[in-house]
This record gives structure tokens, C-alpha cells and sequence, in this order.
């Protein structure tokens, strides 16, 4: 195996290790953290994450998963062509060690917008009904605070660029929760908290099964 192959190898497993590392940490520490808080200071820190996260995760996940399929494709047996690679009764425990590691890891892409999307883009409406912004310079410089959709936040629509942003979460929102708007947030912060734990099981799941893979 090549100096070359080896680091691919290396970083498609530490990719999916360290990201599902990285998913857990938001459950177990940040999750109660931010319910612990009043609404108009835990939802724009839970849009900063989100926005944060959108530009790690998603890129790891795809970057391990085509590691995964090269290392698939390359183990193929002599004369066996990348048409057959899915006619898993026929390939060799390596090839389709690779392909459950592929699977498994861009899994979190379909899991996040079936499951999960509905319940961050809430929060993120709620975070817009107190007057809430993306980001400290989002607040400070965007042209509004709040009113818009979650779809429009997402958007960027009326913000600064978010990906020159590097600013941290804004303080706090304009107004305060009122008590069912405080309930509302904490439950479904701890419906975040699960489904994306679910996440982190699964990518992890990808880059175990690729160490194990590339073990043996």
C-alpha cells in the first residue's frame, strides 16, 4: 500500500471517529447546557451551532464516504468489474466491509434531512420569534432581527455572509420567552439531543466498520 493510500485510508477512518466524537460531545454537553438557559440566550447559541455545524459535518461525512467507496473499488477481485461491486454475495468481505463503512457514514446526510430537519428548523423559527440573529456579527450588522422564516434564515436572506462570518454566537435575543415559548424550547432541545446522538451512532458506526475493515 502506497504512502498515499495509507493517509486516504487514515483520514476516511478518522473523519468518521472524530466526527461522531464531535456530534456525541453537542448531546452530552451542550444539550444540557443550553436547556439549563432561558430561551432568549439558548436559541441563538443553538443557531450558531447549526450553522457551525452545517459547515463541518456534512463535508467530513462526504470526504469519508469516498474514501470508503475507493477503498471498495480497489479491493474488487482480478477481473471483476466496478459494475458488480453491488452484487455483495460475490464480493470479498474487504470490498463489502468498505461499502457498509460508505453507507453508514453518508447516512447521516438522508437521516438529518428526513428526521431531523423539521425539528432544527423550529428551533430556528423560534430563535427568529424572539428577534434572534444567526451570529454576533449577524446581529450587529445584518439588515433585520427576527421576523423572518426559518427557510429565510437559512437562506441568509437580508444577513451577512456566513461564510465569511466567524463571529460567535449572538448574546441574546431581543425579548424574553414567555413560559410556553421556555417549555417548548427545552423539549424540543432534548428531541435534538437524541435524534442527533442517533447521528453520531451512525457515522461512528461507518469509521469502526472501516478500521475494522482495514485491519483485517
Amino acid at each position: 500500500m502506497s504512502p498515499t493510500t495509507t493517509l486516504v485510508q487514515a483520514f476516511s477512518i478518522s473523519a468518521s471517529l472524530l466526527s461522531s466524537g464531535s456530534i456525541l460531545t453537542l448531546t452530552l454537553f451542550s444539550i444540557p447546557l443550553l436547556k439549563s438557559q432561558p430561551a432568549s440566550r439558548s436559541l441563538p447559541q443553538t443557531r450558531w451551532l447549526f450553522s457551525r455545524g452545517s459547515h463541518i459535518f456534512p463535508q467530513a461525512a462526504i470526504l469519508s464516504t469516498a474514501g470508503f467507496f475507493y477503498f471498495a473499488f480497489s479491493s474488487l477481485a482480478p477481473g471483476q468489474t466496478a459494475t458488480q461491486i453491488f452484487r455483495f454475495a460475490s464480493n470479498s468481505g474487504t470490498v463489502n466491509g468498505y461499502l457498509a463503512a460508505a453507507v453508514l457514514s453518508t447516512s447521516i446526510g438522508p437521516f438529518t434531512q428526513l428526521v431531523m430537519v423539521p425539528t432544527n428548523f423550529t428551533l430556528i423559527q423560534k430563535n427568529e420569534d424572539l428577534g434572534g440573529a444567526r451570529s454576533e456579527k449577524s446581529a450587529r450588522e445584518g439588515g433585520m432581527k427576527g421576523g423572518r422564516t426559518a427557510e429565510q434564515s437559512v437562506e441568509g436572506k437580508n444577513d451577512v455572509n456566513e461564510f465569511t462570518d466567524l463571529s460567535g454566537p449572538q448574546g441574546k435575543a431581543e425579548r424574553e420567552g414567555t413560559n410556553e415559548e421556555e417549555r417548548q424550547m427545552k423539549e424540543l432541545l432534548g428531541k435534538f439531543g437524541w435524534m442527533n446522538a442517533t447521528r453520531a451512532v451512525l457515522i461512528g458506526a461507518g469509521g469502526l466498520v472501516g478500521l475494522i475493515t482495514a485491519l483485517h
